[in-house]
């Protein structure tokens, strides 16, 4: 079986890391594969909706060492690392997380590039890039900040230490600690897809782009909402509301 499995239910497609007797260590190929599913899920106007999870008793423990040390050891150019980091960074539709243990590395990082992230109370974070004499990477070096604030980043990047859960949900880095997560965050997933895929892809668009001061934010947020404003989903929308 692959390491990599990608089903769709309804508007949403899930990609899961199945490598569960190496605690979901990314190899090469599953880079690839995650990219795969990226970019098909990106062109499918079917799809709303992207959920990553992990088997077993992990989400991801990082990268698989011994593959990656095979490598180029380079991922400044066209790397299946590069590629995928290039997608999470521009994937357009809203990327959710259901995270179930241990939690690593690119594990942690590409979290920071999903605009939901569930964990269950069993869930560890550790980001200990310094501790194997490397830097973050994935821009977690502006994002785990802007999400945690510099002080609680600086905390996680150089000393390294393994969070729980609930350390993680109160530093904002995960969105809520619940039982059943995969459940939860395919139900929550399902909610969202229900909604104007045009008005949830520009929201997040929106969210992304920090260019300008503040009267540009509210200049884009004008343009795209007297945009909206047109579309049949408002129309339905606020008629249900209209007595």
């Amino acid at each position: 079986m692959s390491n990599i499995v990608v089903t769709t239910s309804q508007a949403v497609l899930t990609v899961t890391f199945n490598r569960p007797e190496k605690k979901n260590a990314l190899t090469t190929e599953m880079y690839t594969a995650f990219s795969d599913a990226l970019e098909t899920a990106s062109q499918d106007d079917s799809i709303s909706v992207v959920v990553v999870t992990g088997s077993g008793d992990s989400f991801c423990a990082g990268n698989d060492l011994k593959d990656f040390l095979s490598g180029p050891g380079d991922i400044t150019g066209p790397s299946p690392q590069a590629r995928l980091i290039h997608n999470l960074s521009t994937f357009e539709k809203p990327l959710f997380a259901a995270v179930d243990g241990i939690t690593v590395g690119i594990g942690v990082t590409m979290l920071l590039h999903c605009d939901a992230v569930f964990v269950s109370p069993r869930s560890r974070f550790k980001t200990g890039f310094v501790d194997l004499g490397v830097v973050p990477e994935a821009g977690s070096t502006r994002l785990l900040a802007a999400r945690v604030g510099e002080l609680n980043a600086s905390a996680l990047f150089l000393l390294g230490d393994l969070i729980g859960a609930e350390e993680a949900h109160r530093l904002g880095l995960v969105t809520a600690v619940v039982e059943d997560v995969v459940a939860v965050t395919h139900d929550r997933a399902q909610q969202l897809a229900g909604k104007s895929l045009d008005a949830v892809v520009t929201t997040k668009a929106l969210m992304r782009n920090h260019e300008g001061d503040l009267a540009d934010v509210i200049q884009r947020e004008n343009v795209e909402f007297s945009r909206l404003l047109k579309s049949d989903a408002f129309k339905e929308a606020a008629s249900k509301l209209i007595r």
